[in-house]
């Protein structure tokens, strides 16, 4: 509710910053000449919020904790306006209209102004905070804690290991429960339902609150069968769902073929002349319902090592050497949107350490993904063609546990706005280097 209201108020503002243009550059408002402009430039509009969107400047959390940079503000400027001022002067050659040249910058720079300016001020804002009454104790509760802590959204007013003897506190708006406390207390869930549910007070687990949080899931959460049973086993999807996605793969890929075979020529031979290698090689991938699937991909590594080449480097930098897979989204062994798929010998060898790990294959793997968008590559460790016998390092074992978290939250979560999401960011993620990301 909160992002449509600011996108309705941005509207608003976005069509004052067009009349007040219009009277800095011409000295007088015409309603015809007003009209005229909007009619240019409001299309433009939606351009700019599309890009805005993409950029985080309407994710309210993070705004409430202003973690968009200068640079995000700057790119979306760049982006929007040269998109726009090519649309114009495209419209204006076949319509043989003209192009508000000035008007056009003068709004761009005032709005996204505007824009920095009450994005700002929404992180300074302090609302009515949501009064939590905790009850139980696991990690998960532990984690949500902390980020309670600097919340400017929740207030923890009250926690409690036990549900007996406790006077509670009557102005509360939300009883956040641990959800091993029933299976550990058998008289819980009879104190807590005549307490505060029969009374109307809302009521959450730490597992589903942790997912509304960070948008992923909890170790916790992962590690509990059942629950994870209930909550995408159980799930039901929509029947159009998967045709209207396979739909859009095969359109998406017919498109971006003619646009990248020339790219692709360019460095398949660049490959060639410089490193010497054969520039395609496939990769055995784990596809869904644990199906071999062999990947396409430009060679970025001398052959048996893991050494990267000079130009490996920038291929991977920008995701390039990701372009030939758009032949395996056509042949339908990935989606666009997706779980990454991965080695098949790295596959097996985390399913014995990380729990649950095998249900990412459930759905199709995909070029770009939800966990792809949040959190930083794990460490390499492993190659196709070397055999996996030691236990996973902590490190290794929490980033592919972290990295499951996220794909189990998409496969819970996911549709096809949600798909459309990922699609977008993913254009803003190919320029941030996997160091720049943070849990």
């Amino acid at each position: 509710m909160t992002r449509l209201l600011f996108f309705w108020a941005d509207f608003f503002v976005y069509l004052a910053i067009i009349a007040l243009v219009i009277v800095l550059r011409h000295g007088d408002l015409s309603l015809l000449f007003f009209y005229y402009n909007c009619e240019i430039l409001v299309p433009l509009f939606l351009l700019i919020s599309v890009l805005l969107w993409v950029f985080s400047f309407y994710d309210l959390r993070l705004l409430k904790k202003w973690q968009i940079t200068y640079a995000n503000l700057i790119i979306s400027f760049i982006f929007s306006f040269l998109a726009a001022a090519a649309f114009i002067y495209y419209m204006a050659s076949i319509l043989n209209i003209a192009t508000p040249k000035t008007i056009l910058l003068g709004v761009f720079i005032l709005y996204y102004c505007y824009i920095y300016l009450s994005r700002k001020l929404y992180s300074l804002i302090t609302f009515h905070k949501t009064d939590i009454l905790v009850f139980g104790k696991s990690n998960t509760l532990n984690e949500l804690l902390k980020e309670f802590k600097y919340s400017k959204h929740y207030n923890v007013v009250a926690c409690y290991e036990n549900v007996e003897n406790i006077t509670y506190p009557q102005n509360i708006d939300l009883v956040l429960v641990s959800s091993k406390l029933f299976s550990q207390n058998k008289d819980a869930w009879n104190i807590i339902s005549h307490k505060f549910l029969l009374k109307g007070y809302l009521l959450t687990t730490d597992l589903l609150m942790f997912e509304d949080v960070f948008k992923r899931i909890s170790k916790e959460g992962i590690k509990d069968n059942m629950w994870l049973l209930r909550g995408i086993a159980a799930r039901r999807i929509h029947n159009t769902y998967p045709i209207i996605k396979r739909g859009i793969d095969i359109m998406f890929s017919l498109c971006l073929l003619p646009i990248f075979i020339l790219p692709m020529f360019f460095i398949y031979f660049l490959i060639k002349i410089t490193d010497g290698f054969d520039p395609i090689f496939l990769q055995e991938r784990v596809g869904q319902k644990e199906n071999k699937i062999y990947v396409y991909k430009f060679r970025t590594m001398i052959p048996n090592t893991e050494n990267i080449t000079k130009l490996g480097v920038t291929l991977r930098r920008f995701r390039l050497d990701e372009i030939p897979q758009i032949i395996n989204i056509l042949k339908g062994d990935i989606s666009i949107v997706g779980p990454r798929p991965l080695y098949y010998n790295e596959y097996n060898f985390l399913n014995k350490y990380v729990p649950s790990h095998s249900v990412r294959s459930i759905v199709k793997p995909g070029l770009t993904g939800w966990a792809q968008l949040n959190f930083k590559a794990p460490p390499t460790y492993c190659v196709q063609n070397i055999d996996l016998g030691n236990k996973p390092t902590d490190e290794i074992f929490d980033a592919a546990f972290n990295r499951l978290a996220y794909d189990v939250w998409y496969i819970k979560n996911r549709s096809l706005s949600l798909d459309i999401e990922i699609l977008l960011k993913t254009a803003k993620r190919a320029f941030i280097k996997d160091s720049a990301i943070k849990e």
